[in-house]
């Protein structure tokens, strides 16, 4: 029995597949004799794009943001729903005198590279301490009896298969129910099985290692730790710079109670001026110890010598760093295929002064500093590290000083971000309370009703209730 307000022949169409047939070739015929007669007839969408209420008069299909619906009366067509995405959004609008409106604007793309950078930064260190740990499970000896071979076995298994076994359900075409029992299945599998295989690749994963280590370019920033400790700094030096951007740097908060609030203002600018002038200062004191202990600039050499000195050298770090790259890309070989980076068919002495003046050390460093570090005439044919060394010094962490580099750097954008906030508050275009609650924003405008439409719907709807 038919539920009241309702109407049974289309209850009956919605249940019975044939009716359904039936009723969709006599409205294809309808349409048929509609568009011959020249008329337009709104019923003629198929079922599955056909929405009807519990009344079976009044009918909605969608075509792109607007509706159209049908009715007893004729058509009508609703209003259009304007799809929004956070790009379209407007800029809030910067307050403030107007001489410090560009510094306003500038302050938020420097917030926005800023942000992005903190994100790179903190997905490299956790990757990097990810990976770290992973090799160093993976080549773990079986003599140990330690777990951390195994527990990392069972997750690579676990990605391994399951990734497998969901890439080979969907290329099968089996139902989403079956393609979830299947992974699970198989990431089980891969979590059982890790003790079967606990003695496999261990020695791959210590050559791997061993590359990175003492063969590759990572060896020039002190290997994996270093990288590591440096990326730590980074973040540490991004995340600061951000709060004094948002006024949430660390005070005192007792003296900032106890200032009167008509002095607020005031004493917001000074802290920041005091704090930017302690910055400067401190950006040029790590300078200073980096050039002198890092990179053996005279200490009695003046501003403009040391940094100089420290400018060559870094250019001499980068010389370096594009040479042993060129390594890497013909280790990675040797090392994919589980052979050592620095096996004895690589490089020998006479290939290695060969290289030195391929290579332009003598045009960098000079055919004497060269000469220090060329294979004597009974190494020739004697197997040779490729590896990269300076001239006149160690190759191996010494680009570490020029990594240093980001405590200067750090420190002196901290510091333009202090005098950045001083302006903005200065200027109005900055509150110099972090914690004021912004004003309520605005509620969104509502589009007016169109009454031609609510009432052509209204009055289909109160027929049907009739």
């Amino acid at each position: 029995m038919a539920k009241r307000g309702k109407d049974p022949q289309k209850t009956m169409i919605k249940r019975d597949p044939e009716l359904k047939k039936k009723r969709r070739a006599e409205r294809e015929l309808q349409a048929a004799e509609a568009k011959a007669a020249g008329k337009s007839l709104a019923d003629t969408s198929s079922d599955e794009d056909e929405v009807e209420s519990d009344g079976g008069d009044v009918a909605t299909k969608s075509t792109g943001n607007k509706s159209t619906g049908s009715t007893a009366l004729g058509e009508f067509e609703l209003p259009e729903l304007a799809v929004k995405s956070a790009d379209d959004e407007p800029e809030p609008e910067v307050s403030g005198a107007p001489w410090v409106l560009p510094f306003a604007r500038f302050e938020r793309k420097w917030t926005w590279l800023e942000t992005r950078m903190l994100m790179v930064t903190l997905s490299g260190l956790i990757g990097t301490l990810c990976f770290w740990f992973a090799m160093r499970g993976m080549k773990d000896p079986v003599s140990t009896q330690s777990a951390t071979g195994t527990v990392w076995r069972a997750l690579f298994g676990m990605v391994a298969l399951g990734g497998l076994v969901r890439f080979t359900t969907k290329k099968l075409g089996l139902a989403e129910k079956q393609r979830t029992i299947a992974t699970v299945v198989a990431v089980v599998a891969g979590a059982l099985l890790a003790k079967t295989w606990r003695a496999v690749g261990i020695d791959y994963f210590t050559a791997l290692l061993d590359w990175l280590q003492q063969g590759s370019s990572i060896c020039l920033f002190g290997g994996l730790k270093g990288i590591s400790t440096r990326l730590t700094m980074l973040v540490s030096l991004i995340g600061a710079s951000l709060a004094c951007s948002a006024g949430t740097h660390i005070n005192v908060d007792l003296a900032v109670r106890l200032i009167p609030k008509r002095f607020g203002r005031h004493a917001h600018i000074a802290g920041c001026l005091g704090a930017a002038l302690v910055c400067f200062i401190s950006s040029w004191g790590f300078f200073d110890f980096t050039a002198v202990s890092g990179f053996k600039a005279p200490a009695e050499a003046s501003a403009g010598a040391k940094f100089s000195h420290v400018v060559h050298h870094v250019s001499d770090h980068g010389f370096l760093l594009r040479k042993q790259l060129g390594f890497d890309l013909g280790a990675v070989p040797y090392v994919i295929q589980g052979e050592r980076w620095n096996a004895d068919a690589r490089m020998n002495g006479r290939q290695w002064n060969a290289y030195l003046d391929e290579a332009g050390f003598v045009e960098r460093y000079g055919a004497e500093k060269v000469a220090g570090v060329r294979s004597a005439e009974s190494e020739l044919d004697l197997p040779r590290r490729p590896f990269v060394v300076e001239p006149g010094g160690s190759a191996p962490g010494a680009l570490i000083h020029t990594l240093d580099l980001i405590f200067t750097v750090g420190f002196l954008m901290i510091g333009l971000r202090f005098l950045l906030r001083a302006l903005l508050v200065h200027g109005g275009a900055a509150s110099h309370d972090p914690h004021a609650q912004a004003p309520p924003a605005p509620p969104p405008a509502e589009k007016p009703k169109e009454p031609a439409q609510d009432a052509a719907l209204d009055s289909a709807l109160a027929k049907e209730a009739a």
